[in-house]
This record gives structure tokens, C-alpha cells and sequence, in this order.
């Protein structure tokens, strides 16, 4: 492999959470960091590099995202989006897509990131422009989505279907599904989707490969479906991954007693997910207290404390680490209490994923329970507009609240969650930085204190995920002997807090 120096730039190096070092020069050797110094003394180490002037440009560990949907991402960017539309803007889009239709009733009609809180829709609403087709509409969170009237028919949704566990379906007052489902329920119209193709996955994995990487991204970790494992291993293996993959299974997915495979070049499969709770968009997440507005309501948790100590205690033996969906403080309670309960293992620490809404005492309990934060700053920029009135002003001062357990001791890892959110690394640091998106304010239902110093958010998405994975030996670092996965960047101001002209200029 070809020697590669890299001079006149900030090389934002050192180990770990430390406070950085800085360099102006970096050389790479056979895809790992050789040295780090001046130009003039790595170039007396070797002088036959292939040289590139960074002009100046921030260069960091390769970025990461610690919680993404990488396949149905690459999906997501060939159906209709629906993101910041309202109920007007929604009709003329669905309008304008149903002019593109043929005669044909087989095709089904798809569309993702709708946003309740901005337009409501129903099945009447989606029938009216699509009558007698299969229609679903996501909702942002994909914990709710809309269907048309025969699409409920098709999943046998019905006015006589009481609500199974762990489904929530929508009634108009006459008791007749309307077409919103959440939950279990959402998950059924999942389930009866036409199954893409092998083809059609691979695709979907490559584009969204290319377009993580256009962002900066270097690795990920990844919500995997259990059939798809083989496709991704033969992507690494016919060396067409080009971001690290660590995926997860979901656990009821798991071949109880059998442990993780064998890990690829760029791929490898240790983690099982589960799902303790639903999300705030949705009403969902599984809340102590109920939703200021919907009184009636405190969320959803799946299981009991000992459910769910049954479940995990035979994948944690099996050697799995495991990966705790849990947003609302009742669910995040649950998590802390299995971790304390469970052993460890050695591929790596237990993670919360979200950890939105925090119990009273809640960074005390996640710093007991040992686990990583994963955690998600991206979506604090749209939970800032409707969140507030939803759960209260006191709980949105334990909501996001990033820096208390980091100093706490807690480990943090940045993740998107996309598509629920946008991928863009760039746009997550800015948002842990600033807890607001390039072109707004942080508002002062959330605690700004909360935000993260900007060397502590570069950390978070890039040894933070190395960390979370138990790669840290390997990459997350600037340093000698880790990865040269780099991402390097222009724009960022001097002080590094503000990213919004930030651009990917180039990665290893």
C-alpha cells in the first residue's frame, strides 16, 4: 500500500476522551497512522510518500454513527419523503405521485418521515388519493405509520381485532381502525411488505454506503435483519464495504444459545438489540408519568423486570453484548436495573440506545449500571419544537442531558438513527455542541449546560463508537498503530464550535 503524507493541517490526535493534541503533519503507512509530528520530520522518515496539502483543513479519527438503519436508509432515499411537510403539502406531493402510476393496483405505495405534529392524516385521507391500493406512510420515528383502507384490510385490521399486545390501533369513535397504527401494530404492516430482493438490498446497502461516506462517515452500527447477515458478509468479502460495520440483531431474531460468528474484514456481529419502549413522537416511550397531552397515557414498556431478565441472561452467556432501546425514564430505569443484574462480556460494554428522558436519579443509575450512552444529539433540534408541551418543562430538563453523564463517567457514543434523522456527522457534532441545528437556537426548555465542549463531541463520534464496539485497540483515535480511516475537514471554526460551513473535503 502506498505511503500517504499528510501536512499543513490541525491533526486533532491523542487517546481516548484526552483533551486533544495538536500536529500539523500525519503519515500513513499500509492503511494505519505511522507517526504524527512536523512536516519536516516525517518526511526524513520516509521520503517516499505520496504527498497531500491539507491547507489547513481539521483532520480527525473517521467519524462514526453509532445507531443507524444503513439498509433501510439506502431504501429510504429512493421512496417519497415526507419530512417538514404539512397536511397541504403532503396531498400535493401523494397527488403528484399518484399522476405517475400506472393502472396496476399491485404496486404499493410507500412513503416515509411524516411528521404527526405537523399534519395530521388518516386512511379517509390516503384513500382519497390512492382508492383501492396498498398505501403506508411512515411516521418519522417509524414507531407509527398511516394505511389505506386496504392495506388495514390486507394486514387484517379490523373493526372485530382487539389491540394483541404490544399494538396500538387507532379507532374513529365508531371503534373502525382509522389507519393509524403504532407499535406492534406498525410492525405487522412491516411484516407484510413485498420482501425486496437480493439485488435490490445489495443496492440499497451500496447507496447508502457511498452516500455515508460523501458525509465523512467511516463506520457504523447497524439494525440488521437476520436474512440480510449473508448479503453483507459477502460484500466484505468481495471487498466492497468500505465503512467498518458493526451490526446488530434483534434479539427475537437470536438462535437462542448460539453464539456471535466469526467477525469479517469490515463486518462483524456481537450485539443483540431489543426494544423496551416505543418513542415520544408516537406517545410511546414508556414515561413515569403521563403525557401532559394525553393524560390517559404514560407510554408502552414490553416487558417486566423479570421478562426481561429471562430474555437477556441466555444471550449475555452466550457471550452477546446487548443493545437497550429505551427513550422514556420508566424504561430507562429497566435498562440500568438488568445491567446491574447481568455479567459482562468480552467483546465489549452494554449500551443504552437514546437514553432521552432520564429518571430523577437516572445518571446516577446509568453510571452503576456500566453501560455506554448512546445517544442521538440530532434529534434534540426537531424535539425542541413540539417536545415541551408533550412531557412538561421539568422532564425536559432531564431530557438530552449529555454532558452530566459524561462527567458523571459515562461513556457516550453519537448516533443519528437515520433515517429517522439526518446522517450528516457534521450536523450532530454542531447540534452536541450548540443543542441546535446549523441555522437556530438552543431553546431554553432543554439545559443548555447540557451541551458537550467541542473536543468531547468530536470524541463521542469518533473513539466513542470505538469504544461502544470494543475497537477501541484499533481505531477512534489519532495515534500510532490505529486505523487511518480518517475523516478531514474544512470550514470548522478555530474554536471548533461552529460547524455550519464545515465541509467533507476528503477520507481515508
Amino acid at each position: 500500500m502506498q505511503n500517504i503524507l499528510l501536512t499543513g493541517g490541525r491533526i486533532f490526535a491523542g487517546l481516548g476522551w484526552d483533551v486533544p493534541s495538536w500536529y500539523d503533519s500525519l503519515l500513513i503507512k499500509d492503511g494505519k497512522i505511522a507517526s504524527i509530528g512536523s512536516a519536516a520530520a516525517l518526511n526524513s522518515i520516509n521520503n517516499s510518500v505520496d504527498l497531500i496539502q491539507l491547507n489547513g483543513a481539521l483532520v480527525l479519527p473517521g467519524l462514526c454513527d453509532a445507531h443507524i438503519h444503513l439498509m433501510v436508509g439506502g431504501q429510504s432515499l429512493q421512496i417519497l419523503n415526507l419530512e417538514g411537510l404539512d397536511r397541504k403539502s403532503v396531498h400535493q406531493v401523494l397527488l403528484n405521485h399518484a399522476k405517475t402510476l400506472d393502472g396496476s393496483h399491485s404496486h404499493w405505495i410507500k412513503a416515509f418521515n411524516w411528521e404527526p405534529w405537523r399534519c395530521d392524516l388518516d386512511a379517509d385521507f390516503l384513500d382519497s388519493i390512492f382508492p383501492g391500493r396498498n398505501v403506508v406512510v411512515f411516521a418519522k420515528d417509524l414507531h407509527s405509520c398511516c394505511c389505506s383502507s386496504t392495506l388495514l384490510s390486507l394486514a387484517g385490521i379490523t373493526r372485530e381485532l382487539s389491540d394483541p399486545p404490544g399494538w396500538i390501533i387507532v379507532r374513529d369513535v365508531n371503534g373502525f381502525p382509522n389507519g393509524i397504527l403504532r407499535e406492534g401494530a406498525a410492525e405487522k404492516i412491516h411484516s407484510i411488505l413485498p420482501p425486496p430482493t437480493t439485488d435490490e438490498i445489495k443496492y440499497a446497502i451500496l447507496k447508502a454506503q457511498d452516500y455515508l461516506l460523501s458525509l465523512g462517515l467511516t463506520a457504523v452500527s447497524e439494525v440488521l435483519d437476520k436474512v440480510n447477515e449473508h448479503i453483507y458478509r459477502s460484500l466484505d468479502d468481495e471487498n466492497k464495504l468500505k465503512i467498518d460495520i458493526d451490526a446488530w440483531l434483534r434479539i427475537e431474531n437470536w438462535e437462542i444459545g448460539t453464539p456471535p460468528p466469526h467477525d469479517g474484514k469490515r463486518f462483524r456481529l456481537n450485539t443483540l438489540k431489543l426494544f423496551l419502549d416505543g418513542s415520544l413522537g408516537s406517545r410511546t416511550a414508556a414515561l413515569n408519568e403521563p403525557y401532559l397531552d394525553d393524560p390517559d397515557h404514560s407510554g408502552v414498556l414490553f416487558y417486566t423486570d423479570e421478562e426481561l431478565y429471562d430474555i437477556a441472561l441466555p444471550a449475555v452467556e452466550a457471550g452477546w453484548r446487548l443493545a437497550i432501546h429505551s427513550i422514556g425514564d420508566r424504561a430507562v430505569a429497566q435498562a440500568c436495573k438488568l445491567f446491574k443484574r447481568l455479567p459482562r462480556v468480552p467483546t465489549g460494554p452494554h449500551r443504552i440506545e437514546h437514553a432521552q428522558v432520564l429518571p430523577e436519579d437516572g445518571v446516577r443509575m446509568i453510571v452503576e449500571s456500566g453501560a455506554v450512552a448512546s445517544v442521538q444529539p440530532v434529534h434534540l433540534i426537531d424535539d425542541q419544537r413540539w417536545l415541551p408541551p408533550r412531557i412538561g418543562a421539568e422532564r425536559c430538563k432531564r431530557t438530552s442531558i449529555w454532558r452530566s453523564l459524561f462527567e458523571a463517567g459515562v461513556p457516550l457514543a453519537l448516533g443519528s438513527d437515520w433515517p429517522v434523522a439526518s446522517p450528516d456527522p457534521l450536523l450532530n457534532i454542531h447540534a452536541a455542541i450548540n443543542r441546535c441545528g446549523f441555522n437556530g437556537e438552543p431553546s431554553d426548555d432543554f439545559e443548555l449546560i447540557e451541551s458537550l465542549p467541542p473536543y468531547l463531541a468530536i470524541r463521542a463520534a469518533t473513539y466513542g463508537w470505538a469504544y461502544a464496539t470494543g475497537l477501541s485497540d484499533k481505531r477512534g483515535s489519532i495515534a500510532p498503530g490505529q486505523s487511518a480511516d480518517l475523516t478531514i475537514i474544512s470550514g470548522v471554526s478555530d474554536d471548533l464550535h461552529d460547524w455550519s460551513k464545515a465541509k467533507v473535503v476528503k477520507f481515508q
